[in-house]
């Protein structure tokens, strides 16, 4: 039996001997015993199968590679607010990936903001989470797939087929579930292929939706269009395919966050605006391919460090969605409020379907509320046939057309393409751009 070592907080078997007893263990790094060992026992907690090693920095980097490759997990601490060191924060990170490039490594930050999540996940951290606000069903979902017994090919099919299990996409391994919808779910997943992890979207092929041969046509030359496509607004399409059981898309991973995050807190005009004009570009490129992107709402508008907004999320193989099966969702999805009404009425939209959407989200960042709201879904779907356009308010009244336009119940009344909306939101928008680049000169003379 090996005899522990001093320097780390609990017994830490050799890689034979972790491969002979069959138990899974993870690697938790920090100098603070105490924070460390918080950690190890949250782990602990969300997968009861996994036990957890605590080690200092010093420590772990003596220890030679095969020892930490032997392990199902690397736990890293990082402290991004330490002024007087010259080290870099993620430099045990880089160092790690060089030498496992296999093993998952999850980092927990201390002082991180979201330029520093961003670059912990382009440097090959599995995921990031601030040390402070680790959800224990996050880490479960994240930890989960590391302690799982591999199954049998009668196994897998079963679980593939199965909703309420995680889908097996050759290539892919799923961190955890980002999203879920009735239709498909969204994974944080990686691939050994890409150098970064991606945004993994599965819809299945049976069940609820029903995706028909012309869907999954319609899906692969989509698919095609959208990976040739070259916008800073829209997600970059890396992989896509079709299985016996699913449709999968995967997109570039943003680990900053959705408009939906931000929307959490009131949005300035400027930044409004700005968004706005974003969506609406990207809007443009995809109507110009001939692509719909059939489910623009908040949560599939991502943001970077810079500000800038993505378009994640393309549009579904069912592109019709009924009210009956809209009624199925959970409201908390935010489709139904983002939802045009010929898609209500189960009338396949155009690119006019987009900028009613557009429209919501528009008017949402505005005043902080949505247009249209309802005590059941059938109330919301009748005020998105039927209700008056809301009036905006008095500060922000000058948008007023544009909103009109863009919620016009018939799509005939709306702007016939986004390049027309982009004109309107320019001219009424003039002043405000002007006020503030006025602000910025005179602040820095």
């Amino acid at each position: 039996m090996n005899k522990p070592s001093a320097s780390i907080d609990r017994t830490e078997p050799a890689p034979a001997a972790a491969s002979r007893r069959g138990g899974a263990h993870c690697l938790v790094v920090h100098d603070d015993l105490e924070l460390r060992l918080r950690l190890a026992s949250l782990a602990r907690r969300a997968i009861p199968k996994l036990d957890a090693d605590c080690i200092t920095g010093a420590s772990f980097d003596a220890l030679p590679a095969e020892r930490i490759a032997a392990y199902t997990a690397l736990l890293l601490i990082v402290e991004f607010n330490v002024r007087d060191s010259t080290l870099d924060p993620l430099a045990r990170l880089v160092r790690s990936r060089g030498q496992a490039p296999h093993l998952p490594i999850f980092v927990f930050a201390r002082g991180g903001d979201e330029r520093n999540a961003a670059r912990t996940m382009k440097l090959g951290a599995s995921d990031y989470w601030p040390v402070h606000s680790v959800k224990l069903a996050e880490l479960t979902g994240a930890l989960q797939h590391l302690v799982e017994p591999a199954s049998g090919s009668t196994s897998t099919i079963a679980a593939a087929v199965d909703p309420r299990r995680q889908p097996q996409i050759a290539g892919y391994r799923i961190v955890k579930t980002i999203a879920e919808s009735a239709s498909a779910a969204v994974y944080l997943a990686r691939n050994d292929d890409l150098a970064q992890p991606v945004a993994l979207k599965v819809q299945a092929l049976k069940g609820r939706y029903e995706v028909s041969n012309a869907d999954r046509e319609r899906f692969v030359r989509e698919c095609r269009i959208l990976s040739s496509l070259n916008h800073r607004s829209v997600a970059d399409v890396l992989d896509f395919g079709v299985t016996d059981d699913y449709l999968y898309l995967a997109l570039e991973y943003f680990p900053c966050g959705s408009l939906r995050d931000r929307l959490k807190n009131p949005v300035s005009e400027a930044d409004a605006v700005n968004y706005a004009r974003q969506i609406g570009e990207a809007l443009q490129v995809l109507h110009a391919a001939h692509v719909m992107h059939r489910d623009l709402k908040p949560s599939n508008l991502m943001l970077t460090d810079d500000n800038r907004v993505i378009l994640i999320d393309f549009g579904s193989a069912t592109t019709r969605v009924a009210a009956n099966e809209l009624s199925r969702s959970d409201l908390c999805t935010g489709t139904p409020y983002y939802v045009c009404p010929e898609q209500i009425d189960n009338r396949d939209p155009d690119s006019r379907g987009d900028l009613y959407s557009l429209g919501v989200v528009l008017y949402e960042m505005l005043v902080g509320a949505l247009p249209y709201g309802g005590a059941n879904l059938t109330g919301l779907f009748a005020a998105h046939r039927s209700a008056p356009v809301p009036r905006l308010p008095q500060r922000v009244l000058r948008y007023q057309p544009i909103i009109d336009r863009l919620l016009a119940k018939d799509p005939a009344d709306r702007y016939p393409s986004a390049a027309l909306f982009l004109e309107d939101l320019s001219a009424v928008s003039a002043p405000i751009r002007t006020s503030v680049e006025g602000t910025s000169h005179n602040g820095s003379s």
